[in-house]
């Protein structure tokens, strides 16, 4: 992926100028995974249309990404909150760093 010049000297000054903690671009990261983990259980698993699940999300706020995969999947919620999803057993196997099931 290439960044032009100043996204990516503007991402390097956020990582590194202390302004963010040192987990706010992994936090990004781990969002955009659950993301894609739900765009494939959901749309690419013919659940709902790309655009019925794009809709869903932006409609939806600002909230935890397990309640935006139950409000998507329709999972009814208990008083304990969404049923737990461990979105990592859906990503593909790294060489690097095998996921154990």
């Amino acid at each position: 992926m290439h960044f032009e010049r100043a996204n990516a000297e503007g991402e390097v000054r956020r990582s590194f100028a202390g302004d963010y903690s040192p987990t706010y671009q992994a936090a990004y990261m781990l969002g955009g995974l659950q993301m894609r983990a739900m765009y494939k259980a959901l749309v690419t698993a013919k659940q709902m249309t790309a655009r019925k699940f794009h809709d869903g999300v932006l409609l939806g706020g600002s909230m935890l990404m397990a309640m935006v995969r139950a409000r998507l999947a329709n999972i009814p919620l208990t008083h304990d909150g969404p049923a737990p999803w461990r979105f990592a057993d859906e990503l593909p196997a790294s060489r690097l760093f095998p996921v154990r099931r």
